[in-house]
């Protein structure tokens, strides 16, 4: 097909913008993208482009790049959807994950002493932190001591050993910040049989393969002509180190696309305008999409304001929503008490659904930071309105409730726990497993054609085991047995080696097991209240229950109603300290709302000295403030 003869994939879907049509056939480009303008869209058309116009040909292919696991799966599913016959042609992975991937691969070939057999992935907390460099400076060169002391446990690893490249010099630490990093790799990597480490020091790994291997940086270059990087104002150095390693000056043409007034990951080590450096070191063209099709154009008014703050020259957005909000869309809410805060929420939701018949997934209760303690409140107000709540914010093992309900391997083995518990009438999720087996890779192709009839054998046996233990719910005691008995036999028919062999799932064995894990936790949990087999899917997932999470959870999603709760100095104790950076977090909140946005705040015994500034930018853009008992 042509470039010219090119159409738009997708239903709803007539045009792009005109900067969007010149962005997709650019070659390296960097795309401003505000909030609702359809980033992940627009990276999905560009896919459709490349394929279909013969730029990317048979056996190239595209990797796209992604901070959150949820949206790689959302990329890759858009363009499964528009593009099944070159879908297996687009990679759509976390950073994490192509670090990774990278490092299992080809960790042969990392030079002494960096050398790798086995390792473990763990996490160190602020204080085992805190711990070992205060350890370290004990024993430190004198003169190094004092220097050692006054770094930063909190960002220690995001920007001290991010942001160090393995190589000779680290070796023979001359600078306090060597030293304490090359503590850190002796501590839990070097001349160890089984290393410790995160995907901080993966990255760096990674980085150091790609250095000493010219011939795998062509390889993987010709492989991946193509690179999508989405939300990359969030880049940290150590990711952005490790692109600019393997792709820049190879001829690869990489699109980069975010928002800088939504970079909010500076605690975990984003570069301050990753752009500006993108732009000069892959000589990348500039586009900025305007359009917004999430919010009403009362709410793009108000999110330029914020916008503005950030960055004064930033282009308004155009929305492309037509408002069916009646009343203000903005509105301040101040209330005596917490209490009464969680309960006058409640009734306005419950009234506003009676009256909209918009359901609780509609709405959304966000907050800066401490969610785990407003969920009690929340929880026991909503339900005297027949409502529920669902904390997003929740770990569950080791994985985030949000972040769980959104995998893939969750979604299909929910799916085959609803289908058991049922007879029929349950045709999407038949679909969906049916489909999602279907796609497992070319070493289990010998049992393909089998799937359908093998997952109608399964569940006839399924069902009859509901039936014989459906009396058992709700498990008040051994649910934990009983989960991990219900994950046995869905485990038995697909098994570990066909949902670790492919990446749709995991990158390896431990993940599966990881991810299995934390089902299983929250099965238990739902098992314990629910009274029947063909609840639990439903319970599993809560659709029917209003999202509670942090405004940083909240990215890349949107809601009819948003409510921010606790505008206040409590909450933003740390807004003074770096207003940019947390208006930068206000600003996402707002951005989230497509018609309707309420800030809450109380009275008693709490401040809004800290925030007068966002206070005063609501009250100048004509937001109404209610007082309500």
């Amino acid at each position: 097909m042509s470039e010219d003869d090119w159409e738009p994939l997708g239903e709803g879907i007539d045009d792009l913008e005109e900067a969007a049509w010149e962005a997709l056939k650019a070659s390296s480009a960097s795309v401003a993208a505000g909030p609702g303008s359809g980033k992940s869209e627009f990276l999905a058309q560009r896919a459709g482009f490349l394929f279909q116009t013969g730029r990317c040909p048979y056996p190239q292919e595209i990797l796209a790049i992604s901070f959150k696991k949820s949206a790689a799966s959302n990329l890759r599913d858009r363009v499964q959807k528009r593009l099944p016959d070159y879908a297996p042609r687009f990679t759509s992975m976390t950073f994490d994950a192509f670090t990774k991937m990278i490092v299992d691969r080809f960790s042969a070939l990392l030079p002494a002493p960096w050398t790798l057999d086995e390792y473990k992935i763990s996490y160190s907390n602020k204080k085992e932190v805190e711990a070992f460099l205060d350890d370290i400076a004990g024993s430190a060169p004198p003169h190094l001591v004092d220097d050692i002391r006054s770094i930063p446990a909190f960002d220690f690893l995001a920007r001290h050993v991010g942001a160090t490249s393995l190589d000779d010099d680290l070796l023979s630490p001359q600078t306090a910040e060597a030293y304490a990093v090359h503590a850190w790799w002796t501590q839990n990597y070097i001349g160890r049989a089984r290393a410790t480490v995160d995907f901080v020091m993966l990255n760096r790994l990674a980085d150091l393969i790609i250095r000493s291997s010219p011939q795998l940086r062509t390889a993987l270059a010709a492989t991946y002509p193509f690179v999508f990087v989405d939300e990359f104002q969030d880049t940290t150095f150590a990711q952005y180190s490790f692109l600019k390693e393997v792709f820049a000056n190879s001829g690869t043409q990489v699109t980069a696309v975010g928002d800088r007034n939504q970079r909010i990951m500076g605690w975990a080590g984003a570069l301050d305008d990753a752009f500006a450096e993108f732009e000069v070191d892959f000589a990348a063209e500039t586009f900025v999409l305007t359009a917004n099709y999430r919010s009403s154009p009362e709410l793009v008014e108000l999110q330029h304001r914020f916008a503005r703050i950030l960055s004064p020259t930033a282009s308004k957005q155009t929305s492309h929503v037509l408002s069916e909000t009646g009343d203000a869309p903005a509105q301040v809410w101040s209330f005596t008490d917490e209490d009464t805060e969680a309960s006058k929420i409640g009734e306005w939701i419950r009234e506003d659904m009676n009256d909209s018949g918009r359901t609780a997934s509609d709405y959304a209760i966000l907050a800066r930071q401490q969610v785990a303690l407003m969920e009690p409140r929340f929880r026991t107000a909503f339900e005297e309105h027949d409502l529920r709540v669902r904390n997003d914010d929740l770990l569950v093992g080791e994985i985030r409730l949000q972040d769980l309900l959104s995998d893939e391997l969750t979604a299909l083995l929910i799916d085959v726990i609803r289908l058991g518990a049922s007879i029929g009438g349950e045709p999407d999720a038949w679909m969906n497993v049916t489909s999602t087996l279907e796609a497992l890779p070319e070493q289990t192709r010998h049992r393909r054609d089998s799937w359908e009839d093998r997952l109608s054998v399964f569940l006839t046996d399924l069902r009859t085991w509901f039936r014989e233990t459906n009396e058992l719910l709700p498990a008040t005691t051994g649910a934990m047995e009983l989960a991990a008995a219900v994950l046995e036999r869905v485990t038995s028919f697909i098994s570990m080696e066909e949902l670790s062999g492919s990446r749709r799932f995991a990158e390896n064995r431990d993940e599966v097991t990881t991810k299995l894990t934390a089902i299983g936790i929250r099965l238990a949990s739902v098992l314990e209240e629910t009274s029947a087999w063909n609840e639990v899917a439903g319970a599993f997932r809560q659709d029917d229950a209003v999202p509670l999470m942090t405004i940083h959870r909240s990215k890349g999603l949107e809601y009819h109603t948003v409510f921010i709760v606790g505008l206040d100095d409590n909450q933003w104790w740390s807004h003074a300290n770096n207003s940019i950076e947390s208006t930068m977090t206000f600003f996402v909140g707002v951005s989230r709302a497509a018609e309707r946005i309420v800030f809450t705040h109380t009275t008693y015994g709490v401040s809004r000295r800290k925030v007068h500034d966002l206070y005063n930018e609501l009250e100048e853009a004509g937001v109404p403030f209610l007082e309500l008992d």
